[in-house]
């Protein structure tokens, strides 16, 4: 299967671009080292899950859990 195939397949299965899934399950992760390592910092956080700019992760952050990385681990 090509990666063109693959991902129309993917969304018609799940309504979802696998690029978006695969960012959701990065920040879910993300939110288990938030929530359990205080000590880490947030920019090593993002790039152990995937994300090579912490600008961007802090977007894509935003956009799935309506807040920002240092807001979640306050109120975690």
């Amino acid at each position: 299967m090509t990666p063109n195939a693959f991902c129309r397949y993917f969304k018609q299965r799940t309504n979802k671009t696998y690029f978006t899934f695969l960012n959701e399950l990065r920040i879910e992760n993300a939110c288990k080292l938030l929530s359990s390592d205080k000590s880490m910092a947030i920019s090593e956080i993002a790039y152990q899950c995937g994300f090579n700019n912490l600008s961007n992760f802090n977007r894509k952050f935003k956009e799935v859990k309506s807040m920002s990385p240092s807001i979640f681990r306050k109120n975690n």
